[in-house]
């Protein structure tokens, strides 16, 4: 009777818990809005707005030889785009902002589109929408800091530990999803094991043998 009682608790914590799990991105789709928007109003600002700001006019000298004009930047381009030894820093900036506002955007078309938030595929790609805009715009920051600050000890040491953080967080974070997956499962089963052996019949015992005469 106390183990008919337990698998039944614990049936029931199961269920209770599969339904916290897909009500989950119901209760929080005004939040996740909310961060997307602001995560893509990030990026967008970034792009049009770059570190070092751009050029008020064009950026252009004279060639002595064929008399034509040579510009080092155009009107309305980055400054640090032509500037070769923060190049990479700045493709860097654009690849993560990219990315960012691209996650962001596509989070919100998926949570204004209409589908049922309860579905456990369209949880994860919101998820791994949402970790790649947070992941890339904290990338987007590292590059613009980057660009527009000089080469200072103190500095790169700040940074240093800016990305020491990034590292280790994700990776905290992975491994508690991961014991909470292998959690999720091994209480799966155990449940699946326990409702099976209380559906599968019971063997009936053998008769005793009638005594001889």
């Amino acid at each position: 009777m106390e183990d008919h009682q337990n698998e039944e608790s614990l049936s029931e914590w199961f269920a209770k818990y599969l339904n916290r799990q897909s009500d989950w991105l119901e209760k929080t789709r005004g939040n996740l809005m909310v961060t997307a928007t602001v995560i893509a109003g990030m990026s967008f600002q970034v792009m049009v707005n770059p570190p070092g700001s751009v050029w008020q006019g064009d950026n252009c000298s004279f060639g002595n030889q064929t008399g034509g004009s040579v510009c080092k930047g155009k009107a309305g381009t980055a400054v640090l785009e032509y500037e070769s030894t923060k190049r990479r820093a700045y493709i860097g900036m654009v690849i993560s902002s990219t990315v960012s506002f691209s996650a962001s955007m596509s989070l919100i078309l998926l949570v204004i589109s209409g589908l049922r938030l309860r579905n456990r595929m369209i949880m994860a790609i919101l998820v791994t929408f949402m970790v790649a805009a947070v992941l890339c715009i904290s990338a987007s920051f590292l590059f613009a800091v980057f660009l527009v600050q000089s080469d200072d000890k103190l500095i790169r040491d700040i940074l240093t530990i800016y990305v020491g953080f990034w590292v280790v967080f994700p990776v905290l974070i992975l491994l508690v999803q991961l014991v909470r997956l292998i959690h999720w499962l091994i209480c799966y089963l155990c449940c699946c094991c326990r409702q099976r052996r209380r559906r599968s019949p019971r063997r009936l015992l053998p008769l005793a043998p009638s005594p001889a005469p």
